[in-house]
Order: C-alpha cells, then structure tokens, then sequence
C-alpha cells in the first residue's frame, strides 16, 4: 500500500467513526416531538375531565354535602395524577437530556482520542516517508503513539541476533522505569512467542483491557498495577511476510484497545511493516553499493600494486586505465597514453602481428595468451618481449602485459654462452681422450714390461735363495756361527723381495688384465686346513692361537683354488702380522647371499670370517684399507714391515672371483675381514 492509499483510508475510516459518534444525537431528538403529542393530549383530557366530571358527579350524587367531597377527591386525584404524569414527563425529559450531555461528552471524548490517534497515525506515515534507519524509524513510532496518539507507553521488540530473544529497541513513556522492571520479571520471548502466558503466538495481535484482574498470575502484574498500566495490546511487526518483532503499547484505561483504536494500531502496524520492509530493501541496497565499492576499490587496489602491466582499452582504442607496471612496460608515463587513442599512441601498431590477437579479442569477446615481440620502437628506442594476456570487459578489453625481455635477452646469453661451453667441451674432452689413450697405453706399457720382467727378476732371487740354502746345509762346506747368521739374513732378506716382486707382478697382472681366473671344483674342507697348516708356524713364532671353525658340510665351490689360497693365507698372515696378543679365529660355512650387492636371489656362497684380536683400525682409515701401498698412519709401517699391496690384491682377486670383501674393526679392540664368494662360476675368466 503507498503512502496516499493510506491517506485515503484514513479519511474514508474517520467519517465512518464521525457518523457512529452522531447516531446518539440523533436518538437525542426523538423525545421533543413526543413531548408535543404528549402535551396535546393531556390538555384534551383535561378539558373534557373538567367538563364532564362534575355533571357526572351532579347527576350521580344528590347530597351536597357528599357531593361537595367527591368533588374534593376529584381535585385531588386530578392533581395526583397530573403530578405523576408531569414526573414521568420530566424525569423522561431530563433524562434525554442527561443521555444527550454524556452522549455529547463521550462525543468529544471519542473525538480528541481519534483526532490524538489520526494525528499519531500521520506523524507515523510521516516518519516512515522521511526515515531510513530502522532503529530511528522505531523511536518514531513509539514517540508519536505516546506524544500524539496520548498512550501511556510504547515499545518495539526486535529479536536479538545471538540469542533470538526479543528485546527492546525503542521506549517512550517509560519515565518511572516500570517498563524496565516489567521486563526484568519477564522471560525473554522468542520470534512467534507472546510475553503473556495467554497469547502462545504473535501471528495475530493480543489485547488485555484489564491487567490487573485477567493477568493475575503473571510476575509483573503489581508492576503494571503500581504504575498505571490498566490495558495493553501487542501487536506483531512483520517484514517480507514474516513476523520479526513486536509493537507493545500500554493506556491507563482500562478497556480502551475497542476495535475502532485496534483498528487505527494495526494499521499503523501494518505500516510499520510496510516501511521495514523499504528499509530492509534500502539496507540490502546499501550493503550491496557498500560490497561494490569495496570490491572496486580492492580492484584498483589490486591492479595498481600488481608487478605486471595492466591496461583497459576502450571500444574505441582509447586507454581508460593503466597502472604504474604499465608505465615501465610502455617506457612512457601513463599521462601520455590516457585517453588517448593506442592507434594514435603507437604509430604503426595496426600492422604488428599482436594488434590481430587484440583487435580478435575486442571484436569476437574471447580470451587470448600470446607471446610476441612489438615490431615498433619504443620512445626510447628499445625493443621489447612481452607476455600479453587479453580478457573482454564491460569498458572494451583488458590487457595483462609481462615483460620478459630481460628473460629472453638472458635465454640468448645462455644459449650462446651454451653453443662456447659445448665447443669448449668438446675440445678438451677430445684433449682428455687423448690424454687417457696415452695414459692407458703407459699404463698397459708398464703392466706388460713388469710381466715380461718377471722371469728376469725372480731368476737371480731363486738363485740367491738357492744357493744359500746350499751354503746353509753344509754341502760346500762348514761355516761356523756367525757365517750362518749372516747367510739366514741374506736368505731372508731374498725372500722377502721376491715376495714384494710377486706382490708387484700379482698387481701388475690384474690390472694389465693379462692375470687369468679358472673356474674348476674343489673340495672347500681340505683346502682351508691347508692353508690353516701353513700359517700357523707364524702364529706359534708370535705365540698366537689359531683357531679354525670349519662347517663339516663346506662342500665343494668352482671357482680357482690358486686364488682362493692366495687370499686365505694373505688374510691369516695379515691378521698374525697385526695381533700382539690373543689369537686368531678363522670361520667359514655356506649362506644364502641376500648381502652381497652382486649376486642374485637365492644363491649360496661361501662366508669367510677372519677375526683377530689385534690393534685394530680406525673408521676413518678403514676407506684407505684396500689401496695399493696404503697403511694406516699409526706407525705400523715402523713397527711391521709390509708393502701395503697384500689387501689391495686380495680385494681384485676376490672381485675377479666374483665375490666380496670388507671390514669391520673397533680400534684396539681388534677386526674382522670377511669374505663371500659365489659357489658356482662359469668358465675360466
């Protein structure tokens, strides 16, 4: 309903209340007709009781004497009566009158209500065209129900947003605080609850005309007494159709909410609604202008801070917007280009192969990426590679720019710096070619000559060795103590050169790949106690346990039984050579060989432990073990003689037999070398 509908409401309902008002008036005036047929007929009567009575009289009675006391009683009882009558008439009369002044009175009355109340109802109307803030809107009403429509008190309860409670918003006519304390006593209703144990909905209005005699039981009805609160109405406030809140107005009559004065509430009521409603469309308004606002202003926000250029075209190539990384990406500032024309900006832009991609965008509305070079010079004479991005916009298009010229710049460094790298490599690795093909053929070179050399140099040593066994035995003759002393040296010292030579000639072999493994069966068993028989002279020379913990079912192994007691011994003399104390234990027994990195699944090998109880090796030197002519540095090549080839031999051998070898050592505590070698080999290697 607009605002003059419910103007004219207004006017149509009040000269409906005026006519009601007016009946009783007219009911009024009935009586002084009556009063005239009333007099007329009195007087007729009358007249003909005092025509007639006495000749009635006369020729009724002859006695005068009793004629004379009829005529008494006849006067009498015509006073009488006539006196009763004129009461009637007056007591008639005067009570139309009386009627008359109430009527009158309760006319006047009814009339400075409804002009109190229409006047209410237009500063409500007047309220809700020129209000909107809702709380405002609320002070509005409840001031003009109570200073206007002459109302005791008014409240609007609004429902709290936590709890859903409704509380009040706005109060007037609250000055002694008896609302307050009311409401103290109250349980806080919810959205379609009444606060009255006789109204379980607020859908439809609820009027108590007598508080103090219907309400007895409620907590706050000696409130209400006390501050002259007789009848009160509660009326619902909807919005969008549902009900939201509560209007609560209070009179000190009681009985005054009749259904003219609800009538007159429930449209003021129902025009609250109706302006809430206005409101809450005016709020969703301004919340949606505020979101846009904000959201523009992140936007801009955003687009002005980005690193990368931003510009929007129009429909008509002029620039509408552009941010500060745009400025860098145009190397021009952004005040030469707005508003501007990007055809009359950029000279020759129509023929480079991005003005298509942009021009296809502007025109069909659609996406594209694409990564060119802009063909024209810049103002400052430069060129640039851009990744360009366009998006259709309401204004024309939007263009993300990226310069990647510094990227592609350095992407041609690199491939150049890449084109003399791979030339370089090239030659030197052609240098370093050439340098290995001359080192291996040295290397084969000396291999070959230490092989080749080998009968030359063990020749003269056999014979040392030879002939001085002979002079030892006594066979060229008798030598007395000293001549054997110096004899056994020189044999020994013999001995221990071919060893070394050997050792050298072994190493030179395997690394010349002229040293050949064979692969033939053996029985395991008897060739470690052989090599266990061997040894152990120099385990009792340095009063040394040697201990063997041999499997009884070892089996048999193809593999080349040279090697294999070429590296036994090695392991035992070495463990001898490094024990001072204690004793050495040699172990061996068959395994599945889920440890040994080359072998396959499920194969068995043969485990060889060596274990002493010697000086022991640091971590640190355990890495240095296996090369050639290496000792660890802890003066052992002072206190024991050795040239540092006897592990780095036995690591080849084992690695040439297809097994493995390592060490596990606590320093001074003693080692353990271990050895692992298939069971089955193919052929001779």
């Amino acid at each position: 309903m607009l605002p003059n509908d419910r103007s004219t409401s207004t006017q149509s309902f009040s000269a409906r209340a005026w006519r009601g008002q007016l009946a009783p008036l007219r009911d009024a005036t009935r009586p002084r007709a009556l009063a005239w047929w009333i007099s007329g007929a009195y007087a007729l009567i009358a007249t003909l009781w005092i025509a007639y009575s006495d000749n009635v009289l006369q020729a009724s009675v002859t006695d005068p004497g009793r004629l004379a006391q009829l005529s008494l009683y006849k006067g009498v009882g015509f006073v009488v009566v006539t006196s009763v009558l004129l009461l009637l008439m007056l007591r008639r009369s005067f009570g139309a009158l009386e009627d008359s002044y109430s009527a009158l009175a309760a006319h006047e009355a009814g009339v400075v209500r409804f002009s109190r109340l229409y006047d209410a109802l237009s500063q409500i109307n007047q309220a809700i065209v020129r209000t909107t803030e809702r709380g405002e809107l609320f002070r509005k009403v409840c001031a003009a129900l109570v200073e206007r429509g002459g109302f005791r008190a008014a409240w609007i309860g609004w429902p709290d947003p936590e709890t859903r409670h409704l509380v009040p918003t706005a109060v007037v006519g609250d000055d002694d605080g008896a609302l307050r304390r009311m409401e103290a006593l109250i349980v806080p209703p919810t959205v379609g609850q009444a606060p009255s144990n006789e109204a379980p909905s607020l859908a439809e209005p609820f009027v108590c005309n007598n508080v103090v005699d219907r309400l007895a039981k409620v907590p706050w009805r000696e409130v209400a007494a006390q501050s002259g609160l007789r009848s009160s109405v509660v009326l619902p406030v909807r919005v969008a159709g549902q009900v939201r809140g509560t209007l609560h107005v209070y009179a000190e009559e009681a009985g005054y909410f009749q259904d003219k004065e609800m009538a007159l509430l429930e449209e003021a009521a129902l025009d609250l609604s109706f302006a809430l409603d206005n409101v809450e469309c005016e709020e969703v308004r301004q919340r949606a202008e505020v979101a846009l606002r904000s959201s523009e202003l992140r936007y801009r926000a955003t687009l002005d801070n980005m690193l990368e250029g931003a510009q929007i075209l129009g429909f008509d190539w002029r620039y509408l917007y552009l941010n500060d990384a745009a400025a860098r990406n145009n190397r021009r500032p952004n005040e030469e280009l707005l508003g501007r024309s990007m055809l009359d900006a950029w000279p020759g832009m129509a023929q480079a192969p991005v003005f298509s991609h942009i021009e296809r965008g502007m025109v069909e509305r659609s996406h594209f990426h694409v990564e060119c070079e802009f063909v024209f010079v810049f103002p400052d004479g430069t060129k640039g590679w851009f990744d360009l991005r366009g998006q259709p916009v309401p204004e024309g298009i939007f263009l993300h720019s990226i310069d990647v010229t510094e990227r592609h710049e350095a992407e041609a460094s690199l491939r150049e710096l890449n084109d003399r790298l791979e030339t370089t490599v090239a030659a030197r690795t052609k240098e370093l070619q050439s340098a290995l093909v001359r080192a291996e053929a040295a290397d084969h070179l000396k291999s070959a000559f230490l092989a080749t050399m080998s009968h030359e140099l063990r020749t003269p040593l056999n014979s040392i060795i030879g002939f001085t066994g002979i002079l030892l035995q006594g066979l060229a003759g008798s030598l007395n103590a000293e001549q054997s002393k110096q004899l056994d040296m020189v044999k020994g010292s013999a001995r221990h050169l071919l060893d070394l030579i050997n050792d050298v000639l072994d190493l030179s072999k395997i690394e010349a790949g002229q040293l050949q493994v064979r692969a033939d069966s053996f029985e395991l068993l008897p060739s470690i106690e052989r090599v266990v028989a061997t040894v152990k002279p120099l385990a009792d020379a340095r009063r040394l346990t040697l201990t063997a913990q041999l499997d009884p079912v070892l089996g048999t192994i193809v593999s080349d039984q040279r090697r294999v007691e070429q590296v036994l011994p090695n392991l035992l003399s070495n463990a001898i050579k490094f024990t001072d104390r204690g004793g050495v234990t040699l172990s061996a027994d068959l395994r599945t060989a889920s440890s040994m990195a080359s072998s396959t699944g499920g194969q068995r090998v043969l485990c060889v432990r060596v274990e002493d109880t010697g000086i022991g090796i640091k971590l640190e030197d355990q890495d240095v073990l296996f090369q050639p002519f290496s000792q660890v540095e802890s003066g052992l090549a002072i206190q024991r003689e050795g040239t540092g080839l006897g592990l780095a031999i036995c690591r080849r051998l084992v690695v040439l037999l297809g097994g493995e070898i390592s060490v596990d050592s606590v320093l001074a505590s003693g080692s353990t070398f271990t050895v692992m070698l298939p069971l089955e080999r193919g052929a001779n290697v």
